[in-house]
C-alpha cells in the first residue's frame, strides 16, 4: 500500500512540475520519465552495469564505482572524516551546472557545514572538534582568495603536520608557476581541476604536475561532452594525471532551468539527479576498461553523495552529543538501549554490573522511567526473564550558542531529535536487526 501511495505521489509531482517547467522554460520537454521511459532507462543502465561487472571496483555499499584506486581525499570522504571548506564565494566563471551563486561583491567568511570561521585558528578548532582527517578547499574559485587560502593551508600544516590531507578545487584559470610554488611550500597535497569549465584545456594540469604531488581532474559528467571526455582521457594519461573524479549532475534552484533547456531527465530523489549524467559516467568507465586506459576513474553518484554526506553530518554531531552508554551507528545516528523491568530486577542488574566492576560510565539508572540505559556490550548482564528492551535512535544537531562569538568547543549547542523507537519482547538471545538507522542504504539510486 505504501509503495502504491509513493508511486501515485510521484506521478502527481511529475505532472504538476512538468506543467510549471514547460511554462517557465520555452522549448523544454517533460523532464520526468513516463513509466515506459523509466523502464527503458532502467534496462539500458542495467546493461551497462552488467558490462562493467567484474571490471570495476565497487565501494560504499554499491553506491560508488571506480576504476583503479581512489584518491586519498576520496577515501577520507568515504570514511566520513572530510571537511569541505568554502574558502570564498566569488568565481569568474558561470558554469551552467553550478549549484552556487557567485555574484556577491564582498567575500563572506569561509565556512564548513554551516560554521563560519573568521580566522584559520577557528577553522583548526573545528577540525579538532570533529576529528577531521582531510580538508578540501572549494569556493567560488579559491584562487580569487589566494592569501586567505594560503593562510589556512599553512596554519593547518603547522598544526597537524603531514597527518592532515589537504586539497583544493579550481577551474584552472588562475593557475601559474608562482601560485603553485607558494601552494607547494604551504603544504598542499592535491590540486583538483574542473576541466569542463575551460573547454577541457589540460594546460593547467601539465603545469601543476611540476609542483603538486597529486593532480586530479574533478568534473561533472556532462552528457553532451562524452566525446570530448574520451579524447581528454588520453591527454590526462599522457600528462600523468593521478585521478579523474566524475560526479552526477544535480538540479537545484540555480541550474534547473539550464537542465530543462538541455532536455535532461530527472530522477525523483531528495534532490533531483540527472539520469543522462550517470549514463555518461558509466559509459566513460566502460570505454576506459575496453581501451585499457590507466587513469583511475571514480564515479561519485548522487546516491553516494546524499547517503554518505548525510552520514558524515550526523556522525560529526553525534561525536559531540553521544554519551558513554550510547553508540553511534554506521549511518551516524545515536543508539540508546534501555532496559525496563521491575524495581527488584533492575536493582539486581545494577548489583551484577557492580560486582563485575563494569565501567560505571557505560550504564545509567533512569529512576523517572523505571529503566536502566546501558551500552550494548553489557547486555550479557541482563536477566531476560522479564526485561523489556527499548532501542531509540536520535539524530544530533550542533549549532553555536552565540554566533557572534565564533567557533570554539565551548560555544557549541547540541540538540537531539528522536527519529525511531523499537520495542522488543523479553528473549534469551537478544539481537538488534539492522535498520535504516544503523546501516547505510546499498546500491545506486533508482531511475525514478
Amino acid at each position: 500500500m505504501k509503495r502504491v501511495l509513493r508511486r501515485q505521489t510521484a506521478r502527481i509531482t511529475r505532472q504538476l512540475s512538468s506543467i510549471l517547467i514547460q511554462s517557465a522554460v520555452p522549448g523544454a520537454t517533460n523532464p520526468w520519465f513516463s513509466e515506459q521511459e523509466a523502464e527503458t532507462a532502467r534496462h539500458e543502465r542495467a546493461e551497462l552495469l552488467e558490462r562493467l561487472s567484474g571490471r570495476v571496483n565497487i565501494s560504499a555499499n554499491g553506491a560508488k564505482l571506480h576504476l583503479g584506486p581512489l584518491s586519498p581525499g576520496c577515501a577520507i570522504c568515504m570514511e566520513g572524516y572530510w571537511g569541505c571548506n568554502y574558502i570564498n564565494g566569488r568565481c569568474q566563471r558561470n558554469c551552467f551546472y553550478c549549484l552556487r551563486y557567485h555574484s556577491m561583491r564582498a567575500e563572506p567568511d569561509c565556512s564548513t557545514d554551516g560554521f563560519s570561521f573568521k580566522s584559520p585558528q577557528e577553522h583548526i578548532q573545528y577540525l579538532k572538534t570533529f576529528r577531521i582527517k582531510g580538508v578540501g578547499f572549494s569556493g567560488g574559485e579559491p584562487l580569487l582568495a589566494f592569501d586567505r587560502l594560503v593562510s589556512h593551508i599553512t596554519a593547518i600544516r603547522q598544526e597537524f603536520g603531514p597527518g592532515m590531507y589537504v586539497w583544493m578545487y579550481t577551474n584552472g584559470d588562475l593557475v601559474n608557476r608562482e601560485r603553485l610554488q607558494i601552494l607547494k611550500n604551504a603544504g598542499l597535497n592535491e590540486l583538483r581541476c574542473d576541466l569542463s569549465a575551460r573547454g577541457y584545456d589540460v594546460t593547467p594540469l601539465a603545469l601543476a604536475r611540476e609542483y603538486i604531488p597529486t593532480v586530479s581532474v574533478e568534473i561533472p559528467a556532462i552528457p553532451e561532452d562524452f566525446s570530448l571526455l574520451k579524447e581528454s582521457l588520453e591527454q590526462m594519461q599522457a600528462i600523468g594525471v593521478n585521478h579523474l573524479n566524475l560526479h552526477q549532475l544535480l538540479a537545484g534552484e540555480r541550474n534547473w532551468r539550464a537542465y530543462c533547456a538541455r532536455r535532461y531527465h530527472f530522477s525523483i530523489q531528495q534532490m533531483p539527479a540527472v539520469h543522462e549524467s550517470e549514463m555518461c559516467a558509466l559509459r566513460l568507465l566502460l570505454h576506459a576498461c575496453e581501451q585499457g586506459l590507466r587513469v583511475p576513474i571514480n564515479y561519485c553518484s548522487y546516491a553516494y553523495r546524499f547517503r554518505y554526506y548525510g552520514r558524515t553530518l550526523r556522525s560529526r554531531a553525534a561525536l559531540v552529543a553521544v554519551e558513554d552508554q550510547e553508540e553511534i551507528t554506521e549511518a551516524g545516528y545515536i543508539r540508546l538501549c534501555s532496559i525496563s523491568d521491575t524495581a527488584e530486577q533492575l536493582q539486581a542488574l545494577v548489583r551484577r554490573m557492580e560486582r563485575a566492576q563494569v565501567n560505571p560510565k557505560l550504564w545509567k539508572v533512569d529512576r523517572e522511567h523505571g529503566s536502566v540505559t546501558l551500552h550494548s556490550s553489557l547486555l550479557s548482564h541482563v536477566d531476560w526473564t522479564s526485561a523489556r528492551p527499548i532501542i531509540q535512535y536520535y539524530a544530533a544537531y550542533v549549532t553555536l550558542q552565540e554566533p557572534s562569538a565564533g567557533f570554539s568547543p565551548g560555544n557549541l549547542k547540541v540538540t537531539r531529535h528522536l527519529v525511531r523507537t523499537e520495542q522488543h519482547t523479553p528473549t534469551d538471545n537478544l539481537s538488534f536487526p539492522p535498520s535504516k538507522h544503523e546501516k547505510l542504504e546499498a546500491g545506486l539510486a533508482d531511475v525514478v
